[in-house]
C-alpha cells in the first residue's frame, strides 16, 4: 500500500514534538521517526488530509511553529521495519517489555510480549512507563489495593497494544476489559493477548460511553487530554467506592487542568508522577462512609 511521508519541522521541538506525535497517531498515522529539530510520520495516501493536521491541537498553540514538506514513498512492509527498530523496554527490575525476535531475559518479575504494528503502547513512550510505574505501585497504597491488583476488575480505556491490559494480568486482576476506538489497535491487542497467554481479558472498539453500566476497581487511561476531560464524568462513575483511576497523555502544564475536573466529579488526588514534560495524575474514590 502506498504511503505519504510528511516531515515536520518544530520550533521548539519539546515537548511538543511528542505532544504532536500523539496527535499524529490518533488520526491514522502508523510510523514515525524523530529527527534533529523535528518529526518524520507516515500514513496511508488515502488517509492524508491537509485539513486534518491544520485542526491538531500542535498546529494552533500560539507556543510552537510548525512547518511541514510531503513526499510519497514507495510500497514497502511498514510493519516489518517498525518491528526491526523496536527494542525492549525495562521498567525497573521488575517489567520487561520486547517483540517477539528478542530473546527472554531473567531476572524480571514480569515480561511483555508486544508486536506494536500501528498502534501506541510499547513501553517505549514516558506516559506508557509511567502507566506501568503506578500500577506496581499500587499494592504499597494499601486499603483497597493492600493485595495489589488480586481479583480486581480493571478497564484499559484507550488500550493500544493492551500493553497495560496484559501487565494488570500478570499482577493478578481478575476481569480485564480493554477498549479502543481504533480498529486496527483492537486486532493488535487480540494478537498480543494470544502471545502473552492471557485468559481475563476481553478487547473491544468502543469509547468512554462503553463505560456506562460497568464499574471497575482500578481504570487506565493513557489518552491525550481533551479525550480525558471530555470522558472524566464516565470514567468517575464507572469507579466502585475506593477505585483508582491512573490518568497519563498529558503535558506537566495541563495537570492542574486534569486535577481540578478529577475534583469536580468526587475524586481526590492521591499520586503524582513525571518523566520529562509528560505527566501521570493517579486518582481515587472515596469509599462510603
Amino acid at each position: 500500500m502506498p504511503y505519504t511521508r510528511v516531515s515536520f519541522l518544530i520550533s521548539p521541538p519539546e515537548p511538543w514534538r511528542e505532544i504532536l506525535l500523539a496527535e499524529l497517531n490518533e488520526i491514522g498515522y502508523e510510523g514515525f521517526e524523530e529527527t534533529t529539530g523535528g518529526l518524520e510520520a507516515y500514513v496511508e495516501d488515502g488517509l492524508f488530509d491537509v485539513s486534518a493536521l491544520q485542526q491538531l491541537v500542535t498546529m494552533r498553540d500560539p507556543h510552537v511553529t510548525v512547518s511541514w514538506s510531503v513526499s510519497k514513498l514507495e510500497e514497502r512492509n511498514w510493519n516489518a521495519i517498525w518491528e526491526q527498530s523496536f527494542q525492549p523496554v525495562e521498567v525497573g527490575k521488575e517489567v520487561r517489555i520486547r517483540a517477539e525476535h528478542h530473546a527472554p531475559a531473567e531476572g524480571f518479575a514480569h515480561e511483555l510480549v508486544i508486536t506494536p504494528r500501528m498502534a501506541f503502547g510499547t513501553g517505549h513512550h514516558a506516559t506508557t512507563r509511567m502507566m506501568v510505574r503506578a500500577m506496581l505501585d499500587l499494592q504499597a497504597t494499601g486499603g483497597t489495593f493492600a493485595d495489589g491488583l488480586t481479583g480486581k476488575a480493571v478497564c484499559d480505556l484507550g488500550c493500544g497494544t493492551a500493553v497495560l491490559a496484559i501487565l494488570a494480568e500478570q499482577l493478578g486482576a481478575g476481569v480485564i476489559r480493554a477498549i479502543d476506538i481504533d480498529e486496527q489497535a483492537v486486532l493488535n491487542a487480540r494478537d498480543n493477548l494470544v502471545r502473552n497467554g492471557c485468559s481475563r481479558i476481553s478487547v473491544e472498539k468502543g469509547t468512554a460511553i462503553d463505560l456506562e453500566g460497568h464499574d471497575y476497581d482500578l481504570i487506565l487511561a493513557n489518552i491525550e487530554r481533551n479525550t480525558l476531560l471530555d470522558a472524566m464524568g464516565l470514567m468517575a462513575g464507572a469507579m466502585r467506592p475506593g477505585a483508582a483511576l491512573f490518568l497519563s497523555g498529558f503535558i506537566l502544564a495541563d495537570r492542574p487542568l486534569l486535577a481540578a475536573s478529577a475534583e469536580q466529579h468526587g475524586l481526590v488526588t492521591v499520586e503524582l508522577l513525571e518523566e520529562g514534560e509528560w505527566s501521570l495524575l493517579g486518582c481515587r474514590k472515596p469509599q462510603v462512609p
